[in-house]
């Protein structure tokens, strides 16, 4: 029950069937309980998810996961805070989800983004084999004038030292080639 209106640190009951008596300080005004506050911000939060389906899209991985986040914190105020939803002013609720969003939006979307820094290797790039690769193993190879890991793009096939290949890709530190004798067969 709220006690007085006009302080500003209001107690009310977090739960009126304990017998504790527990109360919690709320430090905004609170009005009339309305009923409809907590199917508002789920229908808000499920709104902005179906959102983001759009956004990639259209818009491309520049605004990727800002709508989830902004769905995501929507439906966190559903599920943690429903009965305070129905007693906090409106204005108090926005405040407190886009508080929630933005937060989420700095420290959450980084991990929902992957980083897509790989070395560009130009298409069919010669190089040389320093050592023998074995079918599935990883060997050497000298490409621009340094020794690098390189393993076959074709698992069940041996190069042998000292043959002329071509870097297909870079995975991770490892280039990825196949002979040459690939191409003149």
């Amino acid at each position: 029950m709220v006690t007085d209106i006009s302080t500003a640190a209001l107690v009310i009951m977090a739960n009126q069937s304990t017998s504790s008596g527990a109360k919690v300080l709320l430090p905004i005004s609170v009005g009339e309980p309305i009923w409809w506050m907590p199917l508002f911000w789920g229908v808000t939060g499920v709104s902005f998810c179906v959102i983001e389906l759009f956004v990639r899209k259209y818009f491309g991985h520049k605004y990727q996961a800002i709508a989830l986040i902004m769905g995501m914190s929507a439906l966190v105020m559903v599920l943690g805070f429903s009965k305070a939803l129905m007693v906090v002013q409106f204005k108090w609720q926005v405040l407190y989800w886009m508080g929630l969003s933005t937060v989420s939006a700095i420290w959450l979307r980084p991990m929902f983004l992957k980083s897509k820094r790989e070395i560009a290797v130009p298409d069919a790039t010669e190089a040389k084999t320093l050592s023998a690769i074995l079918p599935g193993e990883v060997g050497r190879v000298l490409y621009e004038g340094s020794s690098w890991p390189a393993q076959c793009d074709d698992r069940d096939l041996a190069i042998g030292a000292n043959q002329k290949v071509y870097v297909l890709r870079c995975e991770g530190n490892t280039l990825i080639v196949v002979p040459d004798q690939l191409f003149h067969s």
